[in-house]
């Protein structure tokens, strides 16, 4: 386990048999600095409810083939799927939108923020 931020450690960002990797980590760390501790002082506790995910994982769950939840090597970007402690997804979706998260969605239940490379919006 590597501690990210005070709040944030690399388990948060795995899965039991998958780890996150050390070089996927660069990039949690900045997503954690960059969105998730803000978003943790205004909403409470954030829940990493997915983070890291292995390519046979990825499909399982239906994510899209270059999920930034994958670490594809030469690709700079993470991703994360959280909940708040406090407040609604659409309110912790205006936040990080407010933020300029490159890569942000907004679900039933949580969102999802990745800092890829340009902006996309779902």
């Amino acid at each position: 386990m590597t501690r990210l931020t005070a709040h944030f450690d690399s388990a948060e960002f795995g899965r039991p048999g998958a780890p996150a990797p050390d070089a996927w980590l660069y990039w949690v760390r900045k997503l954690c600095v960059d969105y998730l501790e803000p978003l943790r002082r205004e909403f409470g506790v954030v829940n990493v409810t997915s983070g890291f995910r292995t390519a046979s994982h990825n499909h399982e769950v239906g994510g899209a083939p270059s999920s930034y939840h994958q670490r594809i090597a030469g690709r700079r970007g993470a991703a994360a799927d959280v909940r708040c402690a406090r407040g609604k997804p659409r309110d912790w979706y205006e936040l990080l939108d407010g933020l300029a998260v490159p890569g942000l969605g907004i679900y039933p239940g949580h969102v999802h923020a990745d800092n890829r490379r340009g902006r996309a919006r779902w």
